[in-house]
């Protein structure tokens, strides 16, 4: 037992390879990506560039994300209310009440276009470097360990190497060049790039063009918004001795960083240029982020998939920065952002985060919990405003500080966008046991969530609660039909808000006026709506899922809410239920981040097999030779009606969570270890993911079985863990320091055992008829070699295609 002790010492983390494991699921473009969607991402959670074209010349779509066009149209009385939308549906008002909410009845113009200023990210500058002759491409990579793209090719015949890394403590985007002549190096920032409609908005609102100044060595390029806001991109150039080579700096400032954005984008620019760049800087913050956890599978795409999404992840969401917007920091290149590159409510913003909880990476919500938190005020001032009584209200499309984008009506006043969003800070107390953020943050919106419902509930005949008018995201879309009442995804939504300020409150030891409030609502609400043909979940009340439907929200009580399991045999039914009556209708009319949910709610209860297929498909259609999620499918593999591309973030990070999902589970602080496989996996291993209650957890599963669970308590709650031997599992405490054994073994008995830890508690389990000897406890990583290396990005027997099908058989 001595090695094996030996070999645990210094905590789980101790378990996660060297970060070098990741270089075989670098990307390699073999080709140079000839559009902004194939290109190479990079980002700080800050500002962020995506590399693309061959050369002639290199282009570097800059982004940051708080360059915002924020004018709004604020809602009144005069414009809608919660009643009188309630009677436009009742006198079937159809063209009134459809109209009520969109973006198009606030924002346009007399022409009947969507031409008055908007809240939308703003398109942003293009930098573009020449080489002074055509470059004849090698390869590009895209090193994860280092986050750091790097380009090798010919010059006028002669080798050059390009690398480009977006700091990550600094807002520097450093571009070296070696093996070129300095002097034939020619950089410029572009704004005249924009495509017409972006130009023609731009124009309408008052925007003046850009104040771009040009030198050989350094140039400039400010944008002043008719708000007041502007943003700076500066860039300075600094050659080497040798004129051989060269370093390019670029920054993006803005005036929420500083009354003067140039002068303040200069300043930095030239402060670095005068110092080596803190490249270990960069490269510290990125092995620190990768040693936070680790998994492996004998997937090798949907391994490199998961890694590529966790850095996308890395890039997108920092602490003291902005939240993940649906594009992150890879705004469209020279156009107006799809969905105006907004927040949206109704499932984007909650699929990106989803995979930080079990990877352990609950730093990364930090901006969400900040900037959303903020938005309280406006919420309630909006829901007093709109319905008439106490609670919250953001509407679905957002920006950075709650203006309202707008839509279509049924998910911009449907009043369960804030209460989901509510459910990702509970899930950070349910990892974190942090009880400071259950009662200042996590509390206070889940109460005034739960208000906004148990205000609009209204009792029936049969003496039940219901909800008299809602919405059920996105079912019929901006139709009048998406009126309902009852929908399922508003009672599930309840429940858990009332569940939830229960348990809270039974933590904090805290007295609350809602208690009798929330036990009478949970009482009396109304029962799920169900289809009787098919004994599934409806959608609601009288309204059966009677067509292909991309998003799951009448499923939301299995995943994420956790509210509904298999556990209890009627529910276990009435999931079967669900699930089969949504394979019978098919994935037609699914979008890209349908899947990756799909794959989540089948890990959920346990079915490996569709959980992996799920994934598959998303990794076969939905995304691009980069990883990119494009919502369509459109090289038409015939999964789904919608062919075009539009690019959003959450696909990848819904992907990335359900992977961690078939591997580890926790939903009602039950801890089960590798709970939906597929069959075709044999061999697995994951070190240090999280799981509700607080714990990390490593495991490893050969030939079929496990051979051990390594568990850390960092708050020291009580383990409950569903016994994945069905025998006797021995659990015996270790110094957390030494790894020494600490006190007897234990054996215990049962198909769901449990055990008291200590706080920085370490704790080892095993079946009884093995202990786990040196090379068990050894981290599992599968050989990547030839073709099971490097999959991703583009290859060159991969046909680039044109932007338009040649044959448009769907949507």
């Amino acid at each position: 037992m001595t090695s094996l002790l030996m070999m645990l010492a210094g905590g789980c983390l101790g378990l996660i390879p060297k970060p070098a494991f990741l270089d075989a699921h670098d990307m390699i473009w073999e080709a140079p990506p000839m559009r902004w969607l194939d290109g190479i991402p990079l980002a700080n959670g800050d500002i962020g560039a995506m590399i693309w074209g061959d050369g002639t010349p290199l282009c570097f779509t800059l982004d940051k994300y708080d360059a915002w066009e924020t004018r709004e149209h604020i809602l009144t009385d005069e414009d809608l209310t919660y009643s009188v939308l309630r009677k436009m549906v009742e006198q079937k008002q159809e063209q009134e009440a459809v109209q009520a909410l969109t973006s198009g009845r606030f924002y346009n113009d007399d022409s009947d276009q969507l031409q008055k200023p908007f809240p939308t990210r703003l398109p942003m500058p293009r930098l573009e470097i020449d080489f002074g002759g055509p470059i004849e491409w090698q390869q590009a990579r895209l090193n994860l360990r280092q986050a750091t793209a790097t380009i090798e090719g010919l010059c006028n015949q002669d080798p050059m190497r390009l690398s480009a890394y977006t700091h990550a403590r600094q807002n520097l985007l450093v571009i070296q060049v070696e093996g070129v002549p300095a002097e034939q190096i020619n950089v410029r920032l572009r704004f005249d790039h924009l495509e017409e409609r972006a130009r023609s908005l731009l124009k309408k609102w008052g925007y003046p063009d850009p104040e771009i100044v040009a030198e050989p060595n350094q140039g400039t390029l400010r944008l002043t918004a008719p708000t007041g806001y502007q943003y700076a991109v500066c860039w300075q150039k600094t050659i080497a001795e040798d004129n051989r080579s060269c370093t390019i700096l670029v920054t993006i400032a803005s005036s929420n960083e500083a009354d003067d954005p140039l002068a303040f984008g200069r300043k930095r620019v030239e402060q670095a240029t005068g110092r080596k760049q803190d490249f270990g800087g960069h490269r510290r913050w990125w092995n620190q982020y990768w040693g936070r956890s680790y998994l492996a599978i004998p997937d090798t795409r949907l391994e490199s998939l998961y890694y590529l999404e966790m850095y996308k992840l890395g890039c997108s969401s920092r602490p003291g920065k902005w939240p993940v917007t649906l594009q992150g920091l890879w705004t469209s290149d020279g156009m107006m952002p799809p969905w105006s590159g907004d927040y949206h409510l109704d499932m984007n913003v909650q699929e990106s985060y989803w995979p930080i909880y079990t990877a352990n990476r609950l730093e990364l919500g930090e901006p969400l919990y900040r900037v959303f938190s903020a938005c309280i005020p406006r919420w309630k001032q909006q829901c007093e405003q709109f319905f008439k009584f106490e609670g919250i209200w953001a509407g679905c499309a957002i920006g950075p500080r709650g203006e309202r984008v707008y839509g279509y009506t049924g998910v911009e006043f449907w009043p369960g966008n804030t209460a989901w969003l509510a459910h990702l800070y509970w899930l950070h107390w349910l990892y974190s046991q942090d009880r400071q953020f259950l009662r200042e943050q996590a509390l206070p919106i889940i109460r005034l969530s739960f208000l906004t419902y148990a205000n609009l509930l209204e009792k029936g005949d049969d003496g039940r609660l219901h909800v008299p008018l809602s919405y059920s995201p996105e079912y019929h879309e901006g139709n009048f039909a998406s009126f309902v009442k009852n929908p399922t995804v508003d009672l599930a939504l309840i429940r858990w808000l009332g569940q939830s300020i229960l348990a809270a409150n039974a933590v904090l030891g805290e007295q609350d006026p809602l208690t009798d409030r929330v036990n009478q609502t949970l009482e009396q609400l109304v029962d799920y709506p169900r289809d009787s043909k098919t004994g599934s979940l409806a959608i609601a009340e009288g309204v059966p899922l009677d067509f292909s439907h991309r998003h799951f929200s009448h499923l939301m009580a299995i995943h994420p809410l956790g509210i509904m399991t298999i556990d209890n045999p009627q529910e276990k039914a009435l999931i079967e239920n669900s699930l089969r009556h949504i394979v019978r209708i098919g994935f037609g009319r699914w979008t890209g981040w349908s899947f990756p949910w799909m794959s989540l709610i089948a890990g959920r209860t346990h079915l490996g097999n569709m959980s992996w297929k799920m994934l598959d498909l998303y990794t076969e259609a939905f995304i691009n030779q980069n990883t990119l999620h494009v919502n369509g499918d459109p090289r038409i593999y015939g999964l789904s009606i919608h062919n075009y591309e539009p690019m959003t973030i959450e696909g990848g990070s819904a992907a990335a969570a359900a992977i961690m999902e078939m591997l580890i589970q926790s939903n009602n602080e039950i801890i089960r270890v590798f709970p939906a496989l597929p069959d075709r996996w044999n061999d697995a291993y994951f070190s240090g993911l999280r799981t509700e209650g607080a714990f990390l957890v490593t495991s490893k599963l050969v030939d079929g079985r496990i051979s051990f669970i390594d568990l850390v308590s960092e708050t020291g709650n009580t383990c409950v863990l569903r016994n994945p031997w069905g025998q006797g599992a021995v659990l015996q405490a270790l110094d957390p320091d030494t790894g020494d054994p600490v006190g007897d073994q234990i054996t215990l008995q049962g198909w769901q055992v449990q055990f008291a830890t200590q706080p920085g508690g370490r704790y080892l389990l095993y079946p009884d008829d093995r202990k786990p000897d040196a090379h068990d406890m050894t981290p599992l990583v599968f050989p990547r070699r030839g073709n099971d290396r490097n999959i991703f990005g583009i290859k060159r027997h991969t046909v680039q295609r044109d932007q338009t099908p040649a044959l448009k058989l769907f949507w």
